[in-house]
């Protein structure tokens, strides 16, 4: 190399130290894309809680109406409960992928809970007996929600998943209810 070219290199380091042209586009580029992964992390996540809490609310609706035993009085139980349960679910939750399991037992001692849904290979192990005047009922409702913003699955996801499972229970003792048709 040429002794000019040798005296020219570090002057043109110096000039491009100092040159602050384009920095601010620089450091945008580095700050926004964790800003919007982190605002729309905050906004999926507190979607995810307000599904979450209205699951927990339409299914005490809908297990109310089995304790009171409109369910068990209209002529197909199950479509009945998963109507009422469905009609107040407010778009966020498919209720066609929600799973609902409903148990009656003699007395609360009795009660267990099984290993619950997941797979196919579980979806017959779930029941719809809302039992009559007396008995103890166990409802479950599960969802599952799949993430759509980057690793805030693999942070509040279930495992290796992108996806969290919302369950919500309801365990009660059925009120002492009649002929509901006769009065």
């Amino acid at each position: 190399m040429s002794r000019g070219v040798m005296k020219t290199l570090p002057r043109a380091a110096t000039a491009l130290a100092r040159c602050r042209r384009g920095i601010t586009a620089l450091e945008a580029a580095l700050v926004l894309p964790p800003f919007f992964v982190l605002s729309f992390g905050i906004f999926e996540v507190s979607t995810m809680f307000f599904a979450a809490a209205t699951l927990e609310g339409q299914v005490g609706e809908a297990a109310r109406q089995i304790r009171t035993g409109v369910v068990q009085s209209s002529g197909d139980p199950a479509g009945t409960f998963s109507s009422l349960l469905c009609d107040g679910l407010s778009g966020l939750i498919k209720c066609g992928d929600a799973v609902i399991d409903v148990r009656r037992y003699d007395n609360f001692g009795d009660i267990a809970y099984p290993d619950f849904v997941g797979g196919d290979e579980e979806e017959n192990e779930n029941q719809f007996l809302p039992g009559g005047p007396g008995d103890v009922v166990l409802v479950r409702v599960v969802y599952r929600w799949n993430f759509m913003t980057p690793m805030v699955g693999h942070l509040l996801g279930d495992g290796a998943s992108n996806s969290r499972q919302l369950v919500s229970t309801s365990v009660f003792m059925n009120e002492p209810f009649g002929d509901l048709t006769s009065g």
